[in-house]
């Protein structure tokens, strides 16, 4: 049985399998979370933890660990989360691995100058969507300083795997159509949001707007405005329950791009539809019923919440999230990756 070791140097705290139901946590580590599950199937698989004081056994394939830990692990495959970093400091810890950098955020033309370090440590790059390898790829292989760079070091290769996202197994009917959410970090253009939400309430004085977020980051909104309601940290299955009773997740901001976008694809599942402008990986992840809006036409968003109430779109889950799907995509980009078995 190959192993895999995930290394999460960011996280502030611990989290296991359970840190899902019983507390709020951001998109990425659930993510992580899922994904070494599905993986522990075939694979023995340790999550190691910057900031986790002591190991977590879960099963004979699946850990939870110490990143001071992981030097006692042999690892033939080392996922990296985010951090460039520690790739070198990784790297001599494993060097024979298969090594990866998963990313979770689109990047700026500068991210260019990774490119001999991900050569030199023979890294493979991940990304959570074709949207975003697409991007990833352009910036570090195909632009102009990507082509020079070429005659330096040798191109990184790009791949993407999606978040799983678990099938609901009977999405709720019965819908609040006064209900709108905004369920995601505030500084994916909340303020904006917030901002469109008081446009519409002038025409539609019964909406609501809930705000909910991920914990991690906080946000000094207060609801000042009767119409506007702050649940703050949600574990998420009361985050699920408020998102199947709602007429959809309110997102008209233009500002944040998503990589992925969990909350796309986890209202979809559930039937509710997102009104969310074409940025990011928005048309790759939303199912083609949901028609997406201009974040700065006010009237064009009333007007689609107003169709939405009296006709919501049918939109449901992608089988492209699903368990196989994404167990398939990892264990293709194992199998595919040469391993490394020298350093310059």
């Amino acid at each position: 049985m190959k192993t895999v070791l995930f290394l999460d140097n960011t996280y502030p705290q611990a989290y296991n399998l359970k840190t899902l139901q019983e507390k709020a946590i951001g998109g990425t580590e659930a993510s992580i979370i899922k994904t070494a599950q599905i993986l522990s199937n075939k694979y023995k698989v340790f999550v190691a933890q910057k900031y986790r004081e002591e190991d977590e056994v879960v099963s004979d394939s699946l850990a939870f660990i110490s990143k001071r830990s992981i030097s006692q692990h042999n690892a033939d495959y080392v996922v990296v989360l985010r951090k460039y970093q520690v790739l070198k400091e990784i790297r001599g810890l494993f060097p024979h691995a298969k090594l990866f950098l998963w990313i979770h955020t689109y990047k700026n033309f500068e991210y260019i100058f990774k490119r001999c370090g991900f050569a030199k440590n023979d890294v493979t790059v991940i990304c959570n969507s074709e949207t975003h390898k697409k991007s990833i790829n352009r910036i570090l292989n195909q632009n102009i300083l990507g082509k020079f760079f070429t005659l330096i070091c040798k191109k990184t290769n790009v791949k993407f795997c999606y978040n799983p996202i678990t099938k609901p197994e009977s999405p709720k009917k019965t819908r609040d159509i006064n209900k709108l959410l905004f369920f995601s970090s505030p500084n994916k253009g909340l303020e904006q949001v917030i901002n469109c939400f008081n446009e519409v309430i002038r025409e539609m004085p019964e909406m609501k707007l809930f705000i909910a977020n991920p914990g991690y980051k906080t946000s000094d909104i207060q609801a000042e405005n009767k119409n506007i309601i702050v649940l703050g940290s949600l574990p998420y299955h009361e985050m699920m329950k408020h998102v199947a009773e709602s007429l959809c997740i309110f997102y008209p901001q233009n500002t944040f791009a998503e990589t992925f976008g969990l909350i796309y694809a986890e209202a979809n599942a559930l039937g509710i539809p997102v009104l969310a402008h074409d940025i990011g990986s928005a048309r790759e992840i939303l199912h083609s019923n949901n028609n997406l809006i201009d974040a700065t036409n006010s009237q064009q968003i009333i007007n689609t919440l107003k169709s939405w109430q009296n006709d919501l779109p049918k939109v449901e889950y992608k089988e492209n999230f699903n368990e196989d799907f994404v167990f398939q995509q990892w264990d293709a980009l194992f199998s595919q990756s040469q391993f490394f078995n020298t350093i310059p």
